[in-house]
């Protein structure tokens, strides 16, 4: 797949999803959409409940773990083992409220969203549930069953009237083009409601079957020579070797010192924006790690330099997908790229190393150097989704009257550039 060849949102989409839906049932879940015989199943319908984090026994985070591993959109984020450790360290003040979908009767898990109460903001000014995000959260959304999508926001959305005044939901970080948004799309439309998506960036996606040598030839072009001499200048310094952790095992402790070690390095380090930096902040990473870890879930990339870790990526598994959480590298070494070696070496044996995935999610923003390297897309951004006619028409007050200002603002601009161009015109004229 060449630079060019972008994966498109729809192609990775029908990748997931397929192999989402045919993954095998635990026990404990419920039977797929065909019976004995190959005789379809008819849907049994769907209730929300709305409970708190701490009412959850370990059944429940059980049931929760399993969707998740099922989930038509993979979203480590949304993994109990992100969301908890991420309430108690980071957001321990916060009340967040859970949208828990089951099953009538059985009451297998079908959908889990965990939202924060918002009395109404500038884009959408009436009262609403806001999907939850802590501060190291790249990714929104809800986890929704891969077979019962339609019929999860169906009752999502008629579960809203149970919340007093809340009437709307605030999706944040999510995938634009997906599942959920088509299916909340095809929720509102017969109801005559609009969906308005906000912000759409860019985000980088790498394709794990087209991961190897062809895919750096075509991604770097004449600059894998620059490539190839970095990696040359290292190696004259001593020994250079590559490592991936986590999938054969537990993950060592040095792999995690070492990771905590180097995004401790620099600029992070400097501004107190590392994990390192806040206590709060690696408490959560050790025991969202070690969460992820207990399920072989987590993984980390390192280059070494004579035995001793000189770049390293942390990273988690969610269902087929991975999720590129943070990086970290010598900065003494920086003239010589470890970072983007460690991560070309990731490209280059990715496929052999992590053999059950389907696509790894960067979790970068647009301008980040990763985006040059992953060639993938897809456009997240938040999902504004009204309840009620009325919630309806105040977020689309708020959105004419940021369309109108919009407007204003760039015939204000259009209008000051002739006069600048006049006055640096008139500088310039000799006397």
């Amino acid at each position: 797949m060449g630079a060019s060849d972008k994966t498109t949102a729809s192609g990775w989409h029908a990748r997931v999803a397929s192999t989402a839906s045919s993954m095998p049932r635990s026990s404990g879940d419920r039977a797929g959409a065909s019976g004995q015989g190959g005789k379809k199943m008819t849907a049994k319908p769907l209730d929300v409940r709305w409970r708190r984090i701490d009412e959850l026994d370990e059944r429940d985070l059980q049931a929760w773990t399993a969707l998740e591993s099922r989930a038509i959109e993979p979203n480590a984020y949304l993994s109990p083992h992100f969301v908890l450790p991420a309430l108690r360290h980071l957001d321990a003040g916060m009340r967040p409220v859970l949208a828990w979908i089951e099953e009538r009767g059985s009451r297998t898990l079908m959908g889990v969203g965990v939202f924060r109460r918002s009395p109404g903001t500038r884009s959408f000014p009436w009262p609403h549930l806001s999907a939850y995000l802590s501060c190291h959260s790249f990714l929104g959304g809800l986890l929704l069953d891969a077979e019962q999508i339609d019929g999860a926001v169906a009752a999502l959305m008629r579960g809203l009237g149970g919340l007093s005044i809340s009437q709307g939901l605030v999706l944040p970080k999510t995938d634009c083009d997906g599942p959920l948004a088509q299916a909340l799309a095809r929720h509102l439309e017969p109801r005559g409601l609009p969906m308005l998506k906000l912000g759409p960036q860019e985000r980088a996606m790498l394709d794990m079957s087209a991961c190897g040598e062809d895919m750096l030839r075509d991604l770097l072009g004449k600059k894998i020579n620059e490539v190839n001499r970095c990696r040359r200048r290292l190696a004259e310094m001593g020994e250079l070797s590559w490592h991936c952790f986590g999938q054969d095992g537990p993950l060592p402790e040095a792999a995690i010192e070492n990771f905590l070690h180097l995004e401790h390095q620099g600029w992070k380090g400097e501004s107190g924006t590392s994990v390192r930096s806040v206590p709060a902040e690696e408490a959560f990473f050790r025991e969202m790690v070690a969460r992820f870890d207990a399920e072989g879930r987590a993984l980390f990339t390192e280059l070494h330099l004579n035995g001793r870790a000189i770049a390293s990526t942390c990273n988690f598994i969610s269902g087929t997908m991975g999720f590129a959480f943070k990086v970290g590298w010598d900065p003494e070494l920086r003239k010589f790229g470890p970072g983007m070696l460690n991560e070309i070496e990731f490209i280059r044996q990715g496929r052999e190393r992590c053999p059950n995935l389907t696509m790894f999610e960067s979790g970068a923003s647009a301008d980040s150097f990763i985006s040059k390297l992953w060639p993938g897309r897809r456009h997240l951004g938040a999902l504004l989704v009204p309840g009620s006619r009325l919630a309806s028409a105040a977020m689309l007050a708020a959105e004419r009257l940021r369309e109108s200002r919009r407007r204003q603002a760039e015939a204000a601009a259009a209008a000051a550039a002739p006069a600048t161009e006049e006055s640096a015109a008139g500088a310039s004229t000799p006397v």
